[in-house]
């Protein structure tokens, strides 16, 4: 560990490159009817336009400037997403040349990932998750002629279920983001391991410094200089400090004309000034660790309702929706960072809305997933069972309510209202069924009259939850 006297910590530099499929806005069903594909409709329709700024912005000139930084003998890390690298090589073929050569570089690093940027890692059954794993290792072999073995796991924690996938997947080691957890109580700046598996703990107050606080003029460092940086870095403690950084924050979520550009191409000389190495991750991972991280690890921020019930909801769906495709690009994280009003940064642009621009961005996903169910239902094995499994938006969705006022959470799906009907109140149940509001809903929304008259005047939780959940079972064998 360095201190007074000792030399300045190595610095290991990575950059997550990747460009979401953002949803449509406008979407309305009609759209789509009559079309073979519904995927156009369901995403941005101006995603080339769109991309093609975001490389004009961000992605050329940050590239062209960071080969020549390489060839100077600056070392850093690409994360290269599997949907970026299909959109650039069907519409912009010249800038995935551009990042091969920064990729490919002797003093680069290829990183791995999920192909989708996905949200897979959250889910119960862990397999959609490994397999966007070997997914994106298969296609940075294609492609960049390496198989990356170092794993970006960001966004969420890492656990007990994603650290023994990773192993089995090939990886040898792994980069999270601190968090609320043991990864936050430790050093960010030393190595560890979960689960036998290496980690190196992204910075995430050095990281912000760059992505959410250098444009802020009102931040008491500002501006923030080369120099003045690499003097914090060599200041802190530890043995190599980890920056994960959002490719787009450098001339894109931050303009060029902040400096941000100048100031990325003045960093490698300042950290030389000051005695620091840049080190490829792998590299890092290979440093003598300091004690194991012990349980789950990264980012600790809780869900919100409309982030776990899109979550519940699209691992659902993996077996309700026909095109892989259209479910694939729904686990985006980006989707669900924009259902809460304020997520994590490390390193990626600081995410604050209204609580209704949560709600609308929610209930556009959900119309588009249930719509895609809904689609897929006609060719299932079952049309039926696949309708009564699906989820619906939420002007459809059962609202809790007790007798005087709305309990302020809804159920989406058959499988969320039996989820549900675990923690709510006595006093919530009795009013639905004196009601009975469970089984018109299930009735008239879900369409399924068997299981509204099985659990019509059912007062009892455990008695009505068992009967939904046997239920849902009997479907998805119909199905299966």
């Amino acid at each position: 560990m360095t201190g007074e006297g000792s030399n300045p910590p190595e610095v290991c530099l990575g950059f997550d490159i990747h460009y979401p499929c953002y949803l449509n806005p406008g979407f309305q069903p009609d759209v789509v009817k009559g079309k073979r594909n519904a995927k156009d409709s369901y995403f941005n329709p101006g995603a080339k336009e769109d991309l093609g700024g975001v490389i004009d912005r961000s992605f050329r000139p940050t590239t062209e400037l960071l080969l020549e930084l390489l060839d100077g003998g600056f070392t850093c890390a690409f994360n290269i997403s599997g949907t970026v690298v299909e959109h650039l090589d069907a519409w912009y073929p010249e800038m995935l040349e551009l990042l091969h050569s920064a990729a490919t570089h002797r003093n680069a690093e290829l990183l791995a990932q999920t192909y989708y940027h996905s949200v897979a890692g959250q889910f119960a059954d862990l397999l959609e998750f490994t397999d966007e794993v070997l997914m994106h290792r298969g296609l940075m072999k294609e492609r960049f002629s390496v198989a990356p073995t170092t794993f970006a796991h960001t966004d969420y924690p890492i656990t007990p279920a994603t650290a023994e996938a990773l192993i089995g997947a090939g990886i040898e080691a792994a980069i999270i983001e601190g968090g609320e957890g043991p990864a936050l109580e430790r050093d960010p700046n030393l190595i560890y391991t979960y689960r036998g598996l290496p980690v190196l703990v992204a910075h995430c107050d050095l990281s912000d410094d760059i992505a959410v606080r250098f444009p802020w003029r009102g931040w008491d460092k500002w501006p923030l200089m080369a120099d003045q940086y690499a003097g914090w870095l060599s200041a802190s403690p530890g043995d190599c400090i980890t920056l994960f950084f959002d490719y787009r924050i450098f001339g894109d979520f931050i303009g060029p004309e902040t400096g941000i550009l100048e100031f990325l191409r003045a960093l490698p000389s300042a950290l030389a000034e000051e005695g620091i190495e840049t080190i490829r991750p792998s590299e890092a991972a290979s440093l003598a660790p300091h004690g194991d991280l012990g349980e789950t690890a990264g980012p600790g921020q809780q869900r919100t309702i409309l982030q776990q019930s899109a979550i519940e909801a699209l691992e659902e769906a993996g077996g309700l929706v026909a095109d892989p495709a259209v479910w694939r690009c729904l686990l985006e994280t980006e989707h669900i960072r924009r259902m809460a009003m304020r997520s994590p940064s490390c390193g990626k642009p600081l995410h604050a809305v209204s609580h209704q621009a949560t709600y609308d961005y929610f209930a556009s996903f959900m119309r588009i997933l249930s719509h895609a169910e809904v689609r897929s239902a006609a060719n299932a094995r079952s049309p039926k069972a696949a309708l009564s499994l699906r989820c619906v938006p939420p002007d459809m969705a059962f609202s809790f309510s007790s007798y005087d006022r709305p309990a302020g959470y809804a159920a989406h799906s058959l499988q969320e209202l039996a989820n549900m009907l675990e923690f709510a109140p006595d006093d919530v149940i009795r009013y639905h069924v004196e009601r009975e509001d469970f089984c018109r809903w299930i009735d008239q929304v879900i369409g399924d009259k068997r299981l509204a008259e099985k659990i019509r005047g059912v007062s009892d939780r455990n008695e009505l939850q068992s009967t939904i959940r046997e239920r849902i079972e009997k479907q998805w064998k119909r199905l299966s």
